[in-house]
């Protein structure tokens, strides 16, 4: 029954995702002539696949930057053979972070006893790349003066971001915080709760890098180049789509709309996100935000197909813990 009902809400997904674009191709929100443009300007689309291998290179790294602090090591290519698998999974599951669960369940591969450890860094990856992603439209904002001054909505729209961007800094903080930790609120739910064993290593997980707050802060500056070079992806596919609106204040609105395309509606956020994009789009003045993402998640679903073959190889352990590794070539059978 349960798996039934997974199956079910699949679908369903899938058709308000399907329902969604159809709506903005009736609507004449999306002009699929404009699309071809991706077809005859294919020397742009190499360009903007390259980036994407980049972009996964970039991700693969930061992953690698934060299971360092901890003592696991993971080999660049497999963090990169890693980071495809990801990709592939968000482009085809709800939302843009089904690939997560299925990088946790292959990062924990061989790390038994610290599964929940593992799995809470990769979701700490996650969340220093929706930080960063938050970071980014205000980093460009100012840029483009103009722009914030002929859009009291998207003024506002970046005021929240502010917002939301805040409220993490506040979390991570209380997660460093010594007297938070050692509080009675969080030991009784850390000794009393059913799942409190695992609260408790989230939380200590976390708590560790208040020791090593370099990796998290590389974290970060690695996430807002890589947040770039996917948004220069969505500009050239812009430029491929809609050649004669290219503007580089789109620059601003893009990581915003990327942010609505992670909410976990319908398969790789499909027809949400270019829905956002159209309209974010339309507040910096500009058309064709649609066919920007559209040309994105093409180009995306491409190169993921690598992350299927990966995939395909069957479940293998990427990370490794240093110490089982030393143990490992100084033992007698390890010479």
């Amino acid at each position: 029954m349960k798996h039934a009902k997974q199956i079910l809400s699949a679908v369903l997904r899938t058709g308000i995702g399907i329902a969604l674009v159809v709506y903005l191709w009736r609507s004449g929100a999306i002009n699929w002539t404009a699309m071809a443009g991706l077809a005859t300007a294919w020397k742009i689309g190499l360009i903007a696949a390259g980036l994407l291998f980049l972009d996964a290179a970039l991700l693969a790294w930061r992953l690698r930057v934060l299971l360092d602090p901890h003592g696991f090591h993971l080999p660049m290519f497999s963090a990169f053979r890693l980071t495809m698998i990801g990709v592939f999974f968000n482009s085809c599951l709800p939302g843009a972070t089904g690939g997560d669960l299925i990088k946790i369940y292959y990062a924990a591969e061989g790390n038994p006893g610290r599964r929940t450890e593992v799995g809470t860094i990769v979701l700490l990856d996650r969340i220093s790349g929706m930080f960063a992603l938050m970071l980014l439209p205000l980093l460009l904002a100012p840029l483009f003066p103009e722009l914030l001054a002929q859009s009291a909505t998207l003024r506002a729209v970046l005021w929240a971001v502010a917002g939301v961007a805040v409220m993490m800094i506040i979390g991570t903080l209380a997660c460093f915080s010594e007297r938070i930790r050692k509080s009675p609120p969080v030991d009784w739910a850390i000794r009393k709760l059913p799942l409190g064993k695992y609260i408790g290593i989230m939380y200590n997980t976390v708590h560790a890098y208040r020791e090593h707050p370099a990796p998290l802060l590389m974290a970060v500056g690695i996430s807002l180049l890589a947040h770039s070079v996917a948004a220069s992806v969505a500009m050239l596919s812009s430029l491929a789509t809609h050649p004669h609106e290219f503007a580089w204040k789109m620059s601003v609105v893009i990581p915003i709309g990327f942010a609505v395309n992670v909410l976990p509606v319908t398969p790789g956020g499909l027809g949400v996100g270019e829905a956002a994009f159209n309209k974010l789009f339309a507040l910096a003045g500009l058309t064709g935000g649609a066919e920007a993402l559209l040309g994105w998640r093409l180009l995306t679903i491409v190169i993921s197909l690598l992350g299927l073959a990966y995939y395909l190889q069957g479940r293998k352990r990427f990370v490794h813990d240093v110490e089982e590794m030393t143990a490992a070539q100084t033992s007698p059978s390890g010479r």
